[in-house]
């Protein structure tokens, strides 16, 4: 595994490196590369390919679940859906990393960022590779994850 802290400049944007995108199976050249970034917690969202998305089951499940929360009615007015259903398409957002200049340059959807609690020259993010996928940390995840004894992990 590999960490490398990146600070996020005045548009939201990090600045990927070609040899990260390649060991996460990116193939960069001249054009801008799609994917999504799905959040696993308010500190963490992964970096991953269309193809990658595409092939999933349980990504195209997430899509499909997505697709389906609008038309999902919550009864009388008077009852509220789950907090977590409702945004549920928060969680799964289109990205575009585009081409070098200085680098390849992803930007962070407003919302991500604001569910990252990411301000734009204030905020740096831990960029980890896992499992052959970009893992996107705020530090403050990253802090608290070094907390617990090795002795319990062990």
């Amino acid at each position: 595994m590999e960490c490398t802290v990146l600070k996020v400049d005045q548009d939201y944007r990090i600045i990927l490196s070609p040899a990260h995108l390649k060991r996460a199976g990116w193939a960069p050249g001249s054009e801008p590369l799609k994917g999504w970034l799905l959040i696993g917690g308010p500190g963490r969202c992964r970096l991953l390919s269309s193809a990658e998305f595409e092939s999933d089951p349980g990504c195209l499940s997430l899509r499909a679940a997505i697709d389906a929360e609008p038309d999902r009615s919550a009864g009388s007015l008077i009852e509220f859906r789950d907090e977590a259903s409702v945004v549920l398409g928060l969680r799964l957002q289109p990205v575009e990393i585009t081409p070098p200049g200085p680098g390849w340059r992803l930007a962070f959807p407003k919302t991500l960022a604001t569910i990252m609690q990411i301000c734009p020259k204030e905020t740096s993010v831990a960029l980890l590779d896992l499992q052959e996928h970009i893992e996107i940390w705020t530090l403050e995840l990253l802090r608290a994850s070094a907390t617990k004894p090795l002795t319990e992990i062990l």
